[in-house]
């Protein structure tokens, strides 16, 4: 806790006579010592604790005045700083929120859950500002230079978007409180709360849509280990074979993933034509599929009728089809407000939500 001197004492005093209103007195004499200057924006008034001691009331009837004050605008609380006083004619940030994010172009999914959440915390009045650890090899992320840069200044909290393990491991020995959106339960000290990316939330319920659809077999084309449908499809008794993009190209960019897919396929039909494609296939990467369906175009290839499809996406990027496409969806729109609530509830109580898990949607379009 900061020591009392280092706030300036109120400039008034409150008569005792008017035992009902303490609350109000306290509020009326804080909004002019505002008001004309006493107190300036930036300025921290002291805590409710102080503020009752050095003017003899409960720490509940100082409450109750900040409450007022505060209520109209007159001064913003931030986490582990105090009440600040607002300028009249710009209010003051209620807090300063370090995005981390992947380097460079990153992936669309992880770029349209940081806008979610940027402009969530914007409108809730915090300045969010964005930095990323850059790799110095590929897949190999330890140029924390522009991250400990930033994080010279005063900070409230870290959103680890960028999910790396070791971005992590870095950020806990720093010692800012931070969140991390990622794969694993992975939660070291400083990491005060988590939210789960579960890419295999449909998983069942697509293993559920292919035995009420009589399937036997399913070929699912990878790339990562995402939306991994072998074991259930197999504990279902169908017959699964996978097709996984070279390990060359786990980083690849979209444009690289689609040709690859549609190289892939147009090899494949070419040597076997549209009868040697299996009875359904399930591609877990809205770019592959994006090949994919470019080399059934080329080829003549019928969706459903030559074979049926089911995808891994995301609303509002991709893939495009004149049928609605049977698919995995996420919607990165929700998942960035539910972030953003996870971490408002911490920079207004101290306190972040439990066991939060998000994941795509299963989908039942017209292509299976």
């Amino acid at each position: 806790m900061r020591n009392k001197t280092a706030y300036k004492k109120p400039p008034f005093e409150l008569d005792r006579t008017r035992h009902g209103d303490l609350a109000r007195q306290i509020a009326d004499g804080l909004r002019t010592a505002i008001e004309t200057g006493y107190y300036r924006p930036g300025d921290v008034l002291p805590p409710v604790r102080d503020l009752g001691e050095i003017l003899g009331v409960s720490m509940g009837i100082a409450v109750q005045a900040v409450t007022m004050i505060r209520e109209e605008s007159l001064i913003s609380p931030r986490p582990r700083v105090g009440s600040v006083v607002c300028s009249k004619d710009r209010p003051l940030w209620k807090g300063h929120v370090v995005i981390v994010v992947p380097p460079g172009r990153g992936n669309p999914f992880d770029n349209m859950v940081h806008v979610a959440v940027r402009d969530g915390l914007i409108a809730a009045g915090y300045l969010p500002l964005s930095a990323s650890v850059g790799e110095t090899a590929p897949g190999k992320f330890n140029d924390f230079s522009l991250l400990d840069t930033i994080l010279k200044q005063q900070t409230d909290l870290v959103v680890q978007i960028q999910g790396q393990e070791c971005v992590a491991r870095w950020l806990s020995r720093r010692g800012v409180p931070f969140v991390r959106f990622g794969l694993t339960d992975f939660k070291p000290p400083n990491c005060v709360g988590l939210v789960r990316r579960n890419d295999d939330a449909a998983v069942a319920d697509f293993a559920a849509h292919c035995r009420e659809a009589g399937v036997k077999s399913v070929a699912q084309i990878s790339v990562f280990n995402r939306a991994n449908v072998a074991a259930a499809l197999s504990a279902a008794g169908i017959e699964v074979r996978t097709w996984r993009v070279p390990r060359a190209l786990d980083y690849g960019t979209g444009y690289e993933l689609s040709q690859w897919a549609m190289s892939f396929f147009r090899a494949r039909l070419a040597s076997r034509g549209a009868k040697g494609l299996p009875e359904l296939i399930f591609s877990s990467d809205d770019h592959l599929t994006t090949g994919m369906l470019a080399a059934f175009y080329e080829a003549g290839v019928r969706i459903p009728g030559d074979v049926r499809l089911a995808t891994l996406a995301n609303i509002g990027y991709g893939p495009v089809f004149p049928l609605p496409l049977t698919r995995m969806e996420f919607d990165t729109s929700e998942i960035g407000k539910a972030m953003t609530g996870s971490i408002l509830s911490y920079l207004q109580t101290g306190e972040f939500p439990q066991g939060i898990v998000v994941g795509p949607k299963y989908v039942r379009g017209e292509t299976f």
